[in-house]
């Protein structure tokens, strides 16, 4: 579970917010939604510990082959398995809320050096979430468990990630392998989102 998932986790679950560090740590629209959502927030503590749960044994059993960080194919399914919880327990406006407030926070990670699933986030990352967040929220709209729904999206391109080669290395649109110095430090970078299904022919350089 990315750090910001938990760092909200721990917050729903604190009764007085304001003296928390948890608190500390937040956007300043996760705030603005925790305070006019108190009581939805204890309902969004628990789905945060379910989901929290869920990928943990996900990664047990190394469904994702040991590439769990962030723009992996995991982060894609952490975001899009969260909002799909909360669509189907707190309504689709509120659980967009709260997914877009807390994409709004990775430009202030950024500009702080904070790290999310071992990397700095950075404008691609951000898009990605985005674009599961709104997956996440349109296979909640059923009624039904969702992670069989959003597993299925993985495999079927439905689902986005950071393009990259069998060994978790990020790619340009040229395929060529974007050494790490050129993804760090920077929020517009050469990283691309694209499908979870995406076929990559990588180039040698």
């Amino acid at each position: 579970m990315s750090r910001g998932l938990l760092v909200l986790s721990l917050l729903f679950s604190i009764t007085v917010v304001g003296q928390s560090p948890a608190w500390k740590s937040l956007g300043t629209a996760e705030k603005c939604w925790v305070v006019f959502h108190p009581f939805v927030a204890k309902k969004a503590h628990r789905i945060t510990q379910q989901v929290v749960m869920v990928m943990d044994s996900l990664k047990e059993v190394n469904y994702f082959e040991g590439n769990t960080r962030s723009g992996s194919k995991a982060d894609a399914v952490r975001h899009a398995y969260w909002m799909a919880e909360l669509r189907r327990k707190i309504g689709k406006r509120r659980a967009l809320k709260l997914g877009n407030a807390h994409e709004k926070k990775n430009k202030q990670d950024f500009e702080k050096g904070r790290l999310e699933e071992q990397l700095l986030p950075d404008e691609a990352a951000m898009q990605m979430d985005l674009k599961n967040n709104e997956k996440g929220v349109e296979i909640g709209r059923t009624k039904s468990e969702s992670l069989s729904s959003v597993l299925k999206a993985l495999q079927t391109g439905e689902l986005f990630w950071i393009k990259q080669n069998g060994k978790g290395e990020f790619l340009d649109k040229n395929n060529h392998v974007i050494p790490s110095s050129e993804c760090s430090g920077k929020w517009g970078d050469e990283r691309l989102v694209v499908p979870t299904n995406s076929v990559t022919n990588q180039i040698q350089n």
